[in-house]
């Protein structure tokens, strides 16, 4: 821990120092009634330099890491900045406890910015390439020693692409690369170390087990792995999540790391390196998958204006002769339109790619089980089973406050008249539970059989009592809300006593049953009636969009049209027709 500490303050140091030679350097060159303006400018100018030289974008990697830089470029790791959902979510926590938060979401979702000082709340345009990578090559490959959970606050070793990387293998390959070249040298890591916890399960609990200030447990993937059949196994995190299939664990195929001057390397064990989950890109394609090609073919505000869903750049839109005045700058030009086209439709199938194996991760980690039909007269009752069927963790898992993951049962009589329906959305794409703003202004009833895995916040009231609340910041409680150290030990009182998750998560291997009653006097169509049941999950509830749209989203999107977006990525998992009878 002195070590770490005594990294960010000579890290710290040194940026400092950079910062004061390029200032005198400018000063020296420049002329003294230069204004204030062109002095920032010159100043960003180097900065941006001396950041692109202190960490080396992903982009760089790609040029030898090909087929890992694909998967990357579409996973939640590359979107962790991007998301406007998270920084919307990291504003909104920010004013609510007066800025004692800190960066504290930032260092897990842009370990870079957090390096560089970049400002928390700023414009995602306003900040540098290799920060908006998110989690990034150099996040996890150039950590040199084995850390603990804190949070993602990590030492990077700064350095060009030519310094060290670190990863689940020795160099032995990289140097025969390096020794079998001859002319023009190779921009490459000189040199590939190995860090075996990369390869284990504490590597990804650095992130994915999230101990807010004050000792709330907000997220428990990592402690949740740690009690299950597969820990006690040794199998890892990576061997569901970075091997052939998703969600099951496997043996990683072999494959060629890198392609060197055309030259492919020595085949070895291949992490897939997606990391596919339960979320999906909310922005427009031409700004995610993180794409070389579409960076330079235009910025992200003009690939905005470029409506891909109306099929701009199309044959059948482009020969339906369209009207010039809907275009502005150079998507004037229809052959600017059919190569941007190209591009959005390469950027689509990737984004496909990725949603279909993560369709398949979840259908191998839930799964439905039994019908019982307890009764069929007067009243109809019966059970539907859900399980959880992984060995690595509960389900959902992560930050299961705002996973959506429930049943939507749909009870028809025989000529398919709906007598009874649970789990059904209302106008804004929410199940009716108490944070349906239909439900909570009245128009609509509450779902009081709803069948959901969302583990909502329980926050202390000021009078007693508990109620939930869509945000991890009980405003409840305290009118002052602050990020503090909580003055009662945790351990001792088993949690923070102002706020705490009502975990209704299955455990690794568990299941959950669901009971549905139709009252008979609903029961007056004609007989027998069935059940249809579905499994869906959902990445985001539509009422957190709303709680935190205060904030203002990026890249032009309005909370309504995100909202769309989500309910639009709902996944039907499993369904099933059952006669009750």
């Amino acid at each position: 821990m002195i070590k770490y500490y005594l990294f960010i303050l000579i890290a710290t140091a040194r940026r400092i120092l950079v910062m004061i030679v390029v200032s005198l350097a400018a000063f020296a060159a420049g002329d003294s009634a230069a204004s204030d303006t062109d002095s920032q400018l010159g100043a960003k100018a180097h900065e941006e330099v001396f950041q692109k030289a202190e960490f080396p974008s992903a982009q760089e990697c790609g040029g030898c890491h090909v087929d890992h830089y694909r998967e990357w470029s579409v996973s939640r790791h590359a979107y962790a900045q991007i998301s406007p959902t998270f920084l919307a979510y990291q504003a909104t926590l920010l004013k609510l406890t007066n800025g004692t938060l800190g960066d504290f979401c930032e260092r897990c979702h842009t370990q870079v910015g957090m390096y560089t000082n970049e400002p928390i709340i700023t414009s995602n345009s306003q900040r540098g390439e290799v920060a908006m990578e998110g989690v990034t090559c150099i996040v996890c490959h150039r950590v040199s020693e084995a850390y603990g959970k804190i949070s993602g606050r990590l030492p990077i070793e700064p350095g060009d692409i030519r310094n060290p990387v670190y990863g689940p293998r020795k160099g032995d390959e990289l140097q025969r690369v390096i020794d079998s070249q001859s002319g023009k040298p190779l921009r490459v890591h000189r040199e590939a170390r190995l860090l075996e916890q990369v390869s284990q399960p504490g590597f990804c609990g650095r992130c994915h087990d999230v101990r807010l200030a004050n000792g709330f447990r907000l997220e428990d993937a990592f402690s949740e792995y740690k009690q299950t059949p597969a820990a006690e196994r040794g199998e890892t995190c990576q061997d569901c999540h970075m091997g052939p299939i998703s969600g099951v664990p496997s043996e990683y195929p072999p494959s060629p790391a890198a392609t060197v001057r055309g030259k492919p390397t020595t085949p070895a064990r291949r992490t897939n390196h997606m990391f596919v989950g339960p979320d999906s890109s909310l922005v427009h394609p031409g700004i995610f998958p993180i794409n070389p090609e579409a960076q330079e073919y235009a910025t992200p505000s003009e690939w905005l204006s470029f409506d891909y869903k109306a099929g701009w750049g199309t044959e059948a839109f482009e020969e339906n002769n369209p009207d010039e005045s809907q275009f502005s700058g150079f998507w004037v030009d229809p052959d600017e339109r059919y190569t941007a086209r190209e591009i959005i439709d390469r950027q689509l199938a990737l984004l496909e790619e990725a949603h279909a194996r993560a369709t398949t991760l979840l259908r191998n980690g839930y799964g439905l089980g039994d019908v019982k039909i307890l009764e069929t007269k007067p009243d109809l009752e019966f059970e539907v089973q859900v399980n959880n069927l992984t060995h690595g963790h509960s389900v959902p898992t992560g930050l299961i406050a705002e996973r959506n993951v429930f049943l939507q049962i749909t009870v028809t009589d025989a000529v398919g008249t709906i007598v009874f329906r649970s789990g059904d959305l209302d106008p804004n794409g929410d199940v009716r539970d108490l944070h349906s703003l239909y439900v909570h202004n009245g128009a609509i009833p509450r779902d009081e059989q709803l069948f959901n895995l969302r583990s909502p916040f329980m926050v202390r009231n000021i009078h007693g009592g508990e109620r939930e609340q869509v945000l991890p910041a009980n405003y409840s409680f305290d009118p002052l809300i602050y990020i503090r150290p909580s003055p009662t030990p945790s351990l001792l009182f088993g949690g923070v006593r102002e706020i705490r998750l009502q975990k209704k998560n299955i455990e690794a291997q568990g299941h959950r049953w669901a009971r549905y009653h139709v009252d008979q006097k609903q029961l007056i169509g004609q007989a027998p009636y069935t059940a249809n049941i579905k499994l869906v999950t959902g990445q985001l509830p539509p009422h957190l969009i709303h709680a935190i749209s205060g904030a203002g989203f990026e890249y032009g999107l309005s909370a309504r049209a995100i909202g769309d977006k989500i309910v639009s990525l709902y996944r039907v998992i499993w369904e099933r027709n059952v006669i009750l009878e």
